[in-house]
């Protein structure tokens, strides 16, 4: 038995298959939150207001919609992040990798790239938000008594 604590085995299953499950919270979530937004506001919730830079704006309700349910939709993936990484030092690697396959699904979905600068802000903001919420909430897991089975120490 070694002296190490947690030995970081490289596991590309594992890997792969965290990164597919943090997507699908990802897509899950904002979609369910632009259809909550949707039924509020009585505006449509389409594949337009998830993949297209566009969609991002303050002109009409449908964009502030948009807007909020982005960055709502970050807190619910550091959510993510905590219930399927589980790991602080790991949360910067998956929200990163989260948005930029979703910029990759995104120029693939407008047949370019988003040149949109609050489309990048509101992206940028995402990756913080969700980064440092993931790595707060793992960080408090990770920091909990370990509790000792037997042990009848009273304070």
């Amino acid at each position: 038995m070694s002296g190490r604590f947690r030995v970081t085995v490289w596991d590309p299953v594992l890997i792969i298959s965290q990164i597919v499950c943090i997507q699908a919270c990802f897509y899950f979530s904002f979609g369910g939150l632009l259809i909550l937004a949707a039924l509020g506001l009585d505006v449509n919730a389409t594949l337009f207001n998830v993949f297209s830079h566009k969609a991002i704006n303050f002109s009409d309700r449908a964009g502030v919609a948009t807007v909020i349910c982005y960055v709502v939709n970050a807190i619910a993936g550091s959510i993510g992040l905590w219930m399927v990484v589980k790991r602080t030092k790991q949360c910067l690697d998956f929200s990163v990798t989260c948005y930029l396959i979703h910029l990759l699904l995104s120029s693939l979905y407008n047949g370019a790239f988003p040149w949109s600068i609050a489309w990048w802000l509101l992206t940028i903001a995402g990756v913080t938000i969700m980064c440092v919420c993931g790595e707060f909430l793992c960080l408090k897991t990770e920091l909990d008594d370990i509790p000792l089975l037997g042990s009848r120490v009273e304070l």
